[in-house]
């Protein structure tokens, strides 16, 4: 907590540099004083109102009467008037004095303008389903490492899965829940317009500027390939027509390790041993127990992570020329030691009107992330949490780590060897987006060129020394990757949008090309003379092996969208595109996906003027098709693969048969049927969208099975049907509005159900992949532990042969009186009932409080924790248990014994998974955060400065007995933590 504060101080000094800097820099400038009233279009006043000096975060708000009173610098000051329910106003502040405004009404923003698939839309305009992410979860001080974090529970229809919580942080993302069982059900994110395949952690959350989900066939399916799993529109942020503004954001946090289980104390765990197989203890762990040395290997490999932020940016620009540049700095540290991720990325957007019919657009990002150093390990057979604490960790200096802990058992290394390594991984990334408008002579028409261009370079390199157990044993290892990936886009769109009397028209025609090429080389290499050179010596190395790949996938496109409005009521959106992928086979590789849509605006309709309670009602209907081919490139060839043969002392190379061709592989067809609300009530007061869908997806892209008689045992093939079907809710809503307090809410809920309609065409289940009919993609298939045999059971009549006391007690589930595989079954639903989101935002004054809650219902999983292998029973620590004893009749956990502990109940059966509720609720983000009053502000010659402090994934309530319910199992690692943040942020 000390070196909390130290760097939090140091930043506080680095900004009081800033501002005195600035301070001695800018002419002082005086203050006037404004007053007046803000009325609407009946001269009734509008209480409330928000008033504010643009681009920036000081104002007020009206009082009962819609009379305000603001201070504002002198000069070129900008006032900007808004209320819910109205159309925003600006007035130039003037040499102050009185100021009365009037508002038009806007019922629920229709006019706002969101960007859709290649262009954008009025909101009332739309006829799918789409979502825009609310600003607090993404420009709010929310410590967000990736643009998953900022969407998790904020979007009605969407999970993400966290699948690494180190310092750099992953994760995965489904809309709608799963429809493909073997290809990919990841959504397309579309940045700035171009088609993004790199990491989401390469996208620095302070530059964008708004995201849009793209849930429905009408509204993804116009990006076609991939859009099967919808597509997350993310753009950046542009310039705007004014004086520069420059932006600094600075935060520090920490992370605590959270959700932690107990193992057994080392003298628990000794006792533990004793009673399983007294003749397991071996000399180290008597010799350390006897002198009382206990190894807390967690304590050694974790510690506290903490995370540096710092940002700038500018942004301002004239009618014709418009900017936007930022730079950005993360230093974070995980909790596993010497887990370290640095990230330097810039970002520039550039938009110039060229001629009064030519403009151009570039934005481009530049990005080096720095991930060198592999950290101690927290999971697997070497898991620091489950580690011997008998053993030794340490050399006779006390620093040096031990080869073998356990010299009696050299299968196990030392969790902390990997901080020994010498590791070097280092990504440098540019992504670049441009655009040609022209305005052609015809009205309404115009011809847009988009290019993207991407370019990743990951170099990896690791030296495994003397000190290891792996360089130990192999007189030192080389292992070395390097992959490099490279795209372009070229988009051409011809657009046309004209307003006839009631009528208006919109198309959209696309020709698109997309190029991947991916291009790998590898290094595995043994034997050295000494650890000096480190990974730069592989030319003495005694056996090197080399390896490398290249892939290469291209789509072509053409797509052509009609839009059509009448009276602003009836709306029809018409969409067809045509993709043709290069992984599919020679006459297969093109396929058509047509999409329709209407809308209604209810509200518009004359018998609805006298409804004032209803400010908005639109009915959306849409249905159409879409395609998938995530597959891996070549999928349609006849592979070999390696298989080096021996010719007396000679070592040649060979190959052997590694797939099987399928030339008749082509696209995976999702389609897709949508109806939605979008409602908004009192004003503005209550917005919200209720959307029901149904999707079946066929000739799925399926892995199968095959018989292995030729040395293949799978082949991807179009077999198979899915079904996808589900509700998604959102609601906005304003609870109070005074003149000094404020309270908005923000409510998500989703409800996804999939199942396997078919597999093969004979309407059988895949007991082998635990794949079955009628059931969901991703099910728990195991033997149902029912408790634990007691002295007072019938132990004779029992399906399990030779069972006694204390042993594990399996269900017989199809009654016939013997446990086999056949008693396999279904248990619980990975597949969540329902999930959901709500979010709360307290304003008073100048202080706000942001709360947000998510949570999942309904999930069971297997929790690991609550394994105990017989094989490694006696040689790693266990969580604690509450174990069967003739004194502890429990049916919690089965007896400890050698022959107990694994519940043998026929001789192909090993143990029996405990399947846990993982059903959660947890406190997300809670954040309070200040803004200095205009009157400070004015003082120190600043736009806007505001502090806060920042607490995620603080409390969680949930039955689950593990490290935590949200990762892929029980003992995932690494674990989620707390995270505490401190930040500031100001313009000048």
């Amino acid at each position: 907590m000390r070196q909390f504060y130290k760097n939090w101080l140091r930043q506080l000094l680095l900004l009081a540099l800033v501002c005195a800097f600035v301070n001695n820099s800018v002419v002082a400038q005086g203050t006037i004083n404004i007053s007046g009233s803000v009325k609407d279009s009946k001269g009734q006043p509008v209480t409330g109102a928000r008033v504010k000096i643009k681009d920036t975060n000081q104002g007020t708000v009206t009082n009962v009467d819609g009379v305000y009173t603001i201070s504002v610098p002198s000069g070129t000051s900008v006032l900007e008037f808004s209320s819910i329910g109205y159309i925003t106003q600006e007035q130039p502040a003037g040499a102050g004095g009185t100021l009365n405004i009037t508002l038009a009404d806007d019922p629920k923003s229709l006019n706002e303008v969101v960007v859709v698939g290649y262009g954008t839309q009025k909101r009332r305009d739309i006829t799918g389903s789409v979502v825009s992410v609310d600003p607090q979860r993404l420009d709010g001080g929310l410590p967000n490492n990736n643009l998953a974090q900022a969407l998790e529970g904020a979007v009605p229809g969407l999970t993400v899965s966290q699948t690494s919580g180190g310092a750099e942080g992953t994760a995965t993302i489904q809309i709608r829940g799963q429809r493909s069982i073997s290809a990919s059900n990841d959504p397309l994110i579309i940045l700035d317009g171009i088609p993004y395949n790199g990491s989401l952690t390469d996208i620095n959350p302070s530059d964008i500027g708004n995201v849009e989900v793209l849930k429905d066939a009408s509204a993804s399916g116009i990006y076609g390939s991939r859009a099967s799993n919808g597509v997350i529109l993310v753009t950046t942020k542009k310039g705007k027509t004014g004086p520069p503004v420059v932006s600094f954001e600075t935060s520090y946090s920490i992370d605590k390790l959270s959700n932690v289980p107990a193992v057994m104390s080392p003298q628990d765990f000794y006792n533990y041993k004793k009673v399983r197989n007294p003749g397991a203890i071996t000399p180290t762990e008597q010799n350390n127990y006897d002198a009382g040395k206990f190894t807390n290997w967690a304590n050694l490999a974790t510690q506290n992570g903490a995370r540096s932020q710092n940002s700038v940016s500018v942004r301002g620009g004239t009618n014709d020329v418009k900017y936007y540049f930022s730079a950005n700095y993360l230093d974070a540290k995980g909790v596993a030691v010497n887990d370290n991720f640095k990230k330097l990325s810039t970002s520039g957007t550039l938009e110039v009107n060229i001629t009064k019919w030519l403009t151009f657009g570039n934005t481009t990002n530049l990005t080096f992330n720095n991930r060198s150093g592999l950290p101690a390990t927290l999971s697997g057979d070497y898991s620091a949490f489950t580690f011997n604490p008998l053993l030794n960790p340490y050399q006779s200096d006390g620093k040096t780590p031990t080869v073998y802990p356990w010299p009696e058992d050299t299968y196990y290394a030392n969790p902390l060897a990997p901080t020994l390594a010498t590791n070097s991984d280092l990504q440098y990334q540019i992504y670049s987006t441009n655009y040609l408008e022209v305005k052609l002579p015809v009205p309404g028409l115009t011809y847009r060129i988009n290019t993207g261009v991407s370019h990743s370079s990951r170099d990896q390199n690791t030296y495994y020394g003397v000190g290891t157990k792996t360089g130990f044993e192999d007189q030192g290892e080389i292992v070395d990757a390097n992959n490099v990936a490279n795209s372009y886009t070229i988009e051409n769109l011809l657009n046309y949008n004209r307003v006839f009397g009631k009528h208006t028209i919109g198309f959209t025609g696309l020709y698109s090309y997309e190029n991947d090429v991916t291009t790998t080389t590898g290094l595995t290499a043994t034997g050295f003379p000494n650890d000096v050179l480190t990974y730069y010596q592989a030319n003495v190395a005694l056996l090197a092996k080399n390896s490398a790949g290249y892939t290469k996938s291209t789509l072509l496109s053409q797509m052509a969208r009609l839009n059509y409005s009448y009276d602003g009521r009836y709306l029809l959106t018409l969409t067809a595109r045509r993709d043709g992928a290069s992984d599919f086979g020679a006459d297969r590789k093109f396929g058509i996906f047509p999409i329709a849509a209407l809308g209604w605006n209810i509200s518009n309709e004359k018998f609805m003027q006298n409804v004032t309670a209803i400010d908005n009602l639109k009915l959306r209907l849409s249905y159409g098709s879409s395609g998938n081919q995530a597959v891996p490139a070549y999928s349609t060839f006849a592979t070999l693969g390696n298989a080096s043969y021996v010719n007396g002392t000679t070592t040649a190379p060979g190959y052997i048969p590694a797939t099987l061709a399928n030339p008749l592989l082509h696209w995976e067809t999702t389609n897709t049927f949508n109806a939605g609300i979008d409602f908004g009530l009192l004003k503005g007061r209550i917005q919200g969208t209720l959307d029901v869908y149904s999707a079946q997806t066929h000739d799925l892209l399926l892995k199968r099975s095959i018989s292995s008689v030729q040395g293949i045992t799978s082949i991807y093939q179009n077999i198979g049907k899915t079904a996808n079907k589900g509700i998604d809710l959102g609601i906005n809503t304003v609870n109070i509005k005074r003149e000094n307090f404020s309270w908005n809410s923000s409510i998500t809920f989703s409800l996804n159900r999939n199942k396997i309609v078919d597999l093969y065409g004979t309407g059988k289940s895949d007991t082998a992949n635990a794949w079955f009919i009628g059931h969901p993609i991703n099910v728990n298939f195991a033997y149902k532990y029912g408790g634990v045999w007691q002295t007072t059971d019938n132990l004779a009549s029992s399906p399990q042969p030779n069972t006694q006391a204390g042993y594990a007690k399996v269900i017989d589930v199809n009654g016939d009186g013997k446990i086999t595989g056949s008693d396999r079954t279904i248990i619980g639903s990975l597949q969540p009932s329902f999930t959901y989101g709500f979010a709360n935002t307290f304003k008073y004054k100048q202080v706000s409080l942001y709360v947000f809650v998510q949570g999942v219902q309904g999930v069971t999983k297997d929790n690991t924790t609550l394994s105990d292998n017989v094989a490694t029973a006696v040689e790693r620590n266990t969580y604690i248990k509450n174990y069967w004893t003739p004194t502890n009749p429990t049916n919690d956990y089965y007896a400890n014994a050698q022959l107990l502990a694994t519940p043998i109940y026929q001789p192909n059966v090993y143990g029996v998974d405990i399947f846990q509720n993982a059903s959660y609720l947890r406190i997300r983000d809670l954040m309070l955060s200040y803004d200095l009053s205009p009157k400070l502000v004015d003082r120190i010659k600043v736009k806007n400065l505001r502090l806060f402090v920042e607490g995620r994934d603080l409390f969680t309530v949930t039955p689950w007995k593990g490290f935590d319910p949200e990762l892929s199992s029980g003992t995932s690692i690494p674990i989620i933590a707390r995270t505490f943040l401190v930040g500031l942020n100001v313009s000048l």
